[in-house]
């Protein structure tokens, strides 16, 4: 995941800078006279990000406005000072997806993104269920029948670019953009073709046989599942934990610690003794 951050501050850069590193997600900065120059034109505005992020820009809702009027579609989450109803209302109406107040934490941000990212493909959950094989988009490791297959970084994040395109042929270069943040060039072409080659035998192996990633000659690769590979009932699996989980909790005893008596009451009974 790429993302465009807007903070004219170095120290705050610098520290938002860091949980994004910590949440895998790379990121390019602008300060104020980069968003002029990237703006200061006439039409439409090109930006390759999947995300952009900004921080203190002064008027953060005509900011977004800006934005939104060149055309800007890739997702917008603006960060603010502190917490304000009217403020948030008036960022959100301007065409910001999300607000968060600082400071930010790396585990929420890139769930935040994730949020954003999986509507905008018409997903309802972080898992995308194809045949046996189900892809979660939060960096879990994939399940075939539940069970997990280990993939390495790079690995799961194509099956992720793969996945967000069910059914759609993806291009190596549009693979390249998403994991490295990088045009299509001949020295990295092999690359793609190496990691698609270790996805297709774990996969077979784990499911048996199925090919799950087909190669479209002079356009990419598709991601789809084999005629004969049933998709689980991921619902009725989520149900059955749910339920396993509710009679667990259902079975343990509480604890309620004893009473001890106050002065009042240790008078009482000294007085009943009597």
């Amino acid at each position: 995941m790429q993302a465009l951050l807007i903070e004219p501050a170095d120290l705050i850069a610098d520290a938002i800078g860091k949980q994004l590193a910590l949440c895998k997600v790379n990121h390019d900065r602008l300060d104020l006279n980069g968003l002029r120059d990237l703006v200061g034109g006439h039409g439409s505005v090109d930006i390759a990000h999947d995300a952009i992020i900004i921080g203190d820009v002064g008027d953060t809702e005509a900011c977004v406005a800006m934005l939104r009027a060149r055309n800007v579609t890739a997702a917008i989450i603006c960060l603010i000072e502190r917490r304000c109803a009217n403020t948030t209302a008036g960022i959100l109406r301007a065409g910001a997806d999300d607000v968060l107040v600082k400071p930010v934490v790396s585990t929420e941000i890139r769930a935040r993104l994730e949020a954003i990212r999986r509507r905008s493909y018409g997903l309802t959950s972080n898992a995308v269920t194809v045949g046996r094989l189900t892809v979660f988009l939060d960096g879990r490791d994939p399940e075939v029948d539940g069970e997990r297959l280990r993939l390495s970084q790079r690995e799961h994040a194509i099956l992720s670019v793969l996945a967000l395109n069910h059914r759609r042929v993806v291009s190596k270069e549009h693979i390249y953009e998403e994991v490295y943040g990088l045009s299509g060039s001949d020295p990295l072409d092999k690359v793609i073709d190496v990691y698609i080659c270790k996805l297709r035998k774990k996969i077979d192996t784990a499911t048996g046989g199925g090919r799950y990633i087909e190669t479209v000659y002079g356009r990419g690769y598709k991601f789809e599942a084999p005629p004969d590979h049933v998709a689980p009932d991921r619902g009725q699996l989520m149900l059955d934990r749910w339920s396993n989980a509710g009679a667990l909790a259902g079975s343990r005893v509480p604890f309620i610690p004893p009473v001890v008596p106050g002065n009042a009451a240790r008078a009482a009974a000294r007085a009943v003794g009597r």
